[in-house]
């Protein structure tokens, strides 16, 4: 597990982000994202099909080089709200600490869910940013935007 401090410095940077404005539906649709890659890396492991870029489909049929093999998925925000949130410092700073890497080139445009992060690992990742209203409160959220590879 984590050592205390980071865990602490999560909870407190969560807090944060929870409570300034714009950052809820940013964090909904991580959340989704993370789910997502997930449900995806299950699927593809029990089909023992590939995953380029994050794509449902893709297996040896269509010509991926490596089945049953992770690639790593673009964060790729398609509205202001969450385009503004990937220019947060903080918002950042929540995306490395979950495991997730910044592009790594001129190249690259978008955050990555890395390869190397497993289901379990994303589902996670996704249950510690979940936003629960307090006891009472309603959960009839919106549902988040889909992430790009819907």
């Amino acid at each position: 597990s984590e050592p205390p401090s980071w865990a602490w410095r999560r909870g407190r940077i969560l807090c944060h982000l929870l409570l300034s404005p714009g950052l809820a539906g940013p964090l909904r649709w991580l959340e989704n994202c993370l789910r997502r890659a997930a449900g995806d890396r299950e699927e593809d492991g029990e089909r023992g099909g590939a995953h380029l870029g994050g794509l449902r489909g893709r297996g040896p049929a269509d010509g991926s080089p490596h089945p049953g093999v992770s690639h790593p998925v673009p964060l790729v925000p398609l509205t202001e709200e969450n385009e503004d949130a990937m220019e947060d410092r903080r918002f950042r700073s929540l995306l490395r600490q979950l495991g997730l890497r910044p592009p790594a080139s001129e190249q690259e445009s978008f955050w990555r869910i890395p390869a190397a992060l497993t289901p379990q690992q994303l589902r996670r990742a996704a249950a510690s940013i979940a936003h629960r209203g307090p006891p009472g409160s309603p959960q009839d959220l919106p549902e988040p935007p889909r992430c790009p590879q819907d």
